[in-house]
């Protein structure tokens, strides 16, 4: 990849040198060799940079834009958002360098548009900076300190907090232009705090701002302090990579010269010098023209205060020269400094003349100042009533759209009313039937589920009784031994059988809410005591331990009930020969409602029966809910199971 990055900018360098040597070549021949080598390359994204880097070389001119818009379409048929942005970003530049502010307004509308889209804002805030500037330089200062405090916003609610930064320093700057000093000053310290991270290039922008706004106040020692701040940045960033003189060369040289004007200012001719010495280490002819005269116009200053006439004059006409009328004010400025020279060199006449050009100069600017003030405030003035008539008719609009809005709206809104209260009593009703017979049809499962699974259990025992009665009447010839284990066996499965019927009896009038109960002010903890002798007297298979805390706990509760509940937690079954069952039940209370816990309990341990362990379980939780208790089991290894019932 990077061999034929290589390769095709190698090619474009011998296309721009045979461009540049050959006297029969072409724009046309440029433009044909570049669009050969884009056919050639098979890189989408290197193709856009060809096309953008081909742009460089017509920034400007016309024929640019046959590039960018070339690149542009590539970008967006190959889905290339980065190169996309690029893209716009090189349209608002050509225009910048044209100086067509609104093509660039134009353009700068599509690149926010992608930004957006893909989110992706750094090339948007860039070039919304620089139209800014131009608007600033223009003299609509207060279209550029309205549109930097709506960047904010605007930054604030994306979340984008580099553009909250930028938006900083565009306010700052337009409220320099607009000579609003002090406001400035505090927007740059603003920026300052919210962002004590920002990166050195940020830091150099901020320091110089700031230090030529004190220079414009005449706030002398400030301004030092500013240009110290920046001359420390600058060394930071020197001692990272000394190469970094070459790219900020014209930084260093503004710094040095911002450092004489203000020792010039006072007089100071031996730091003035100073810091002349270092300017001249990154001055040299192709500087820019605006440091460039500043630079000669200092040294001119210097020679004044050593009286040394000719160098003195020599230097102020370097300055003058340079100026070519671009820079008016500033070429005014030199000549007013060279008129004092002579005033002290004692070439009057010279003065004089001198001073009269500066004069006739000063007017003119002035004039044309004044007219340009003029003609911007007008635009002003049109704009804002403009928007103020956009305004008033908008909110007239407005009103008669809020008012004629609400009125179907709320139309609207009773009749959505209506036809809702409707649906949800049809969507209730429809529930209500739909859950009603849901209950139903899993009641009738349930019902007869619990017949199969009862029948089966009956039926045992049934059969049991039945067959030894048969054979105890029927056969003569049984031994007393025999007669006897008949005899228990039928005892025993009646026993079941009716303790089993019992229990269904119990759990069907549970369920209807049939079962009648004769409550009486009774003691728990003697309640508890009892079972466990109770059970002690049944059975030695269990050995059941009872723990509390607790003297007395009187409750309301069937005594009867209770105590059934607990027993069939601690009991096990009739025919049960396996090993003894060690059972820890506790009593404790717990605000108003009492707590037993049972831990072994042998009706989740012992107990093979499931259906009559289920009986057993759901007649239990419904005993309880019916006195609004609860009934528990934890889904443990060990079932641990937990009874509350309330003391009220």
């Amino acid at each position: 990849m990077k061999k034929t990055i290589l390769i095709t900018l190698f090619m474009m360098g011998i296309l721009l040198q045979t461009k540049a040597n050959s006297p029969t070549s072409t724009e046309e021949q440029f433009r044909d060799s570049i669009f050969q080598v884009i056919n050639s390359e098979t890189n989408d994204t290197l193709r856009s940079k060809i096309l953008r880097g081909a742009f460089q070389q017509y920034i400007g001119q016309e024929a640019a834009l046959e590039y960018l818009d070339s690149a542009l379409v590539l970008s967006k048929r190959k889905g290339m958002h980065e190169e996309e942005l690029y893209t716009l970003f090189d349209y608002c530049r050509h225009y910048e360098y044209r100086g067509e502010a609104s093509e660039m307004e134009q353009y700068l509308l599509k690149l926010k548009e992608a930004a957006y889209r893909y989110k992706d804002y750094s090339l948007y805030y860039t070039v919304w900076l620089g139209m800014l500037q131009i608007r600033c330089a223009q003299g609509d200062t207060e279209y550029a300190i309205m549109q930097a405090k709506e960047m904010r916003k605007e930054a604030i609610r994306i979340k984008y907090e580099s553009g909250a930064f930028v938006s900083l320093i565009a306010l700052a700057q337009a409220l320099n232009f607009a000579e609003q000093y002090d406001e400035a000053i505090q927007t740059y310290k603003q920026t300052l705090e919210e962002n004590p991270n920002a990166n050195e290039y940020s830091l150099l922008l901020i320091h110089g701002n700031l230090a030529k706004i004190y220079m414009e106040q005449e706030k002398y020692t400030e301004g030092l302090s500013e240009l110290e701040q920046q001359e420390k940045v600058l060394k930071k960033m020197q001692e990272k990579g000394p190469q970094v003189i070459n790219t900020l060369k014209s930084t260093f040289l503004e710094t040095e010269i911002s450092f004489g004007m203000i020792y010039a200012k006072n007089r100071d001719k031996e730091n003035l010098k100073q810091h002349l010495i270092k300017a001249g280490k990154y001055y040299d002819k192709e500087s820019f023209f605006s440091y460039y005269i500043d630079y000669h116009a200092l040294w001119g200053i210097y020679y004044k205060l050593e009286k040394d006439w000719d160098k003195c004059f020599y230097e102020f006409n370097l300055a003058i020269s340079a100026c070519r009328g671009a820079e008016p004010f500033h070429e005014n400025g030199i000549l007013k400094m060279k008129g004092e020279a002579m005033m002290e060199a004692g070439r009057h006449e010279e003065a004089a003349n001198i001073y009269k050009t500066a004069a006739q100069k000063g007017d003119s600017l002035n004039q044309d100042m004044l007219q340009r003030h003029e003609e911007v405030y007008q635009a002003n003035y049109k704009i804002q009533k403009a928007l103020l008539d956009k305004e008033l008719m908008t909110k007239q609009y407005r009103w008669i759209y809020v008012g004629a809005s609400s009125i179907i709206l709320i139309l609207m809104l009773l009749a959505i009313m209506r036809a809702f209260r409707i649906h949800l009593q049809l969507r209730r009703s429809e529930e209500e039937t739909r859950q009603a017979l849901k209950t139903i049809e899993a009641a009738d499962k349930m019902k007869e589920y619990f017949l199969q699974n009862i029948t089966y259990e009956i039926r045992i025992p049934l059969n049991t009784v039945v067959g030894f009665s048969e054979l105890l009447s029927a056969e003569q010839d049984l031994s007393e031994e025999e007669v006897q284990e008949y005899s228990v066996a039928i005892k025993n499965n009646s026993e079941k059988l009716l303790a089993l019927i019992n229990n269904i009896l119990d759990l069907s009038r549970l369920e209807a809410g049939m079962m009648r109960f004769n409550v009486q002010e009774c003691d728990a903890t003697e309640l508890c005591r009892e079972v466990k002798m109770m059970v002690n007297m049944q059975t030695t298979m269990v050995n059941p331990h009872f723990h509390t805390e607790l003297e007395t706990l009187t409750i309301h509760a069937d005594s009867r009930w209770f105590m059934k509940l607990l027993s069939s937690l601690l009991t096990v079954p009739r025919l049960y020969d396996g090993e003894i069952c060690q059972v820890e039940y506790s009593l404790t209370r717990e605000g108003q409602c009492l707590r037993i816990t049972v831990k072994g309990s042998p009706l989740y341990q012992v107990w093979e029966d499931e259906q009559e362990q289920r009986i057993l379980h759901d007649i239990n939780r419904l005993y309880l809910e019916a006195f609004k208790g609860s009934y528990q089991v934890s889904e443990k290894e060990e079932k641990v199971v937990t009874i509350t019932y309330p003391l009220g």
